[in-house]
């Protein structure tokens, strides 16, 4: 399969064009998510920032000593 497939795949699904096969059926509109508190958000923030400072100081186990 071409890469060409996989973009049709994409496309279908990123404008709601594939939602039926018929001209007029009714579509189903997704309902909005919640936002996010400021709490979460910031957790979400810090705990990204300290995997981040983990991995960098994490030794590296690929050196044969």
């Amino acid at each position: 399969m071409d890469s060409s497939g996989f973009i049709a795949l994409f496309l279908a699904g990123s404008d709601s064009t594939a939602t039926s096969a018929l001209p007029n059926a009714p579509r189903q509109h997704r309902a909005p998510e919640p936002e996010l508190s400021r709490w979460s958000v910031t957790r979400g923030r810090v705990a990204s920032l300290l995997h981040r400072l983990a991995w960098a100081i994490e030794p590296d186990t690929r050196r044969i000593y």
